[in-house]
């Protein structure tokens, strides 16, 4: 099964000086056809104008990550920039870090997934992905992986494609699977994707390629349990 989630079909919500693109159920957004997917409970678009502060506030039992897509988010004091991912295991309770856009402000992906196990000491850590071509691990499950160990069996990982470029892509049909355009767009499985669209696949495997449009692309590719 496939499920399309277009750019302009997310949700709009604003806290204070910062808009968020809620692509499930989220804050002031509610629709109840889109509440997550499996595991992936959260996924919002956030653009921060200079300045911007986000305040630290009290979650338990989800794991938090935060990519930087554009821009500068300080982070307890430490400057993240575009391809940064930040993560908070918040296990039995957890403040999240208070956080500052730069003087050029912000965009970034907020990404909500439920741990395999409640309860788990907190837990924090940064990588910053480098900026070859292809597929780049950003995170994975605790027991291996070089990306950050998150608390579930999920991986995520980034694609960065030149213009015209061509991408292999499987998909195990005993997971699911979570496709977001970061930059770009790409034609996949004969589906075309745009900045902001998203596939969702589950019961059902995939042997693709991703093609860049004339502008090139970035992906993220989000593996969570079937």
């Amino acid at each position: 099964m496939k499920v399309h989630r277009p750019a302009d079909q997310r949700g709009r919500t604003t806290l204070g000086a910062r808009t968020r693109l809620c692509t499930f159920s989220s804050g002031d957004f509610h629709d109840p056809e889109w509440l997550g997917f499996g595991a992936l409970r959260q996924l919002n678009e956030e653009h921060l104008p200079p300045g911007a502060t986000v305040p630290a506030q009290r979650v338990a039992n989800m794991e938090l990550l935060t990519l930087v897509l554009e821009g500068t988010l300080v982070r307890e004091g430490v400057a993240l920039e575009p391809g940064a991912l930040a993560w908070t295991g918040a296990g039995h309770a957890s403040d999240t870090p208070m956080e500052t856009a730069g003087v050029d402000g912000a965009r970034v992906l907020r990404i909500a997934i439920q741990p395999g196990r409640v309860n788990l000491p907190p837990a924090t850590d940064i990588t910053r992905a480098a900026g070859a071509e292809g597929w780049t691990l950003l995170a994975a499950p605790e027991a291996g992986g070089n990306g950050l160990p998150i608390r579930q069996q999920a991986w995520l990982r980034r694609a960065r494609l030149a213009p015209g470029a061509h991408l292999d892509l499987t998909l195990d049909a005993t997971q699911r699977h979570w496709l977001q355009i970061l930059r770009g767009g790409v034609t996949v499985d004969g589906h075309a994707l745009a900045a902001g669209d998203a596939l969702g696949v589950y019961d059902a495997g995939i042997h693709a390629e991703l093609v860049a449009t004339a502008a090139g692309a970035e992906a993220l590719l989000i593996t969570l349990p079937g």
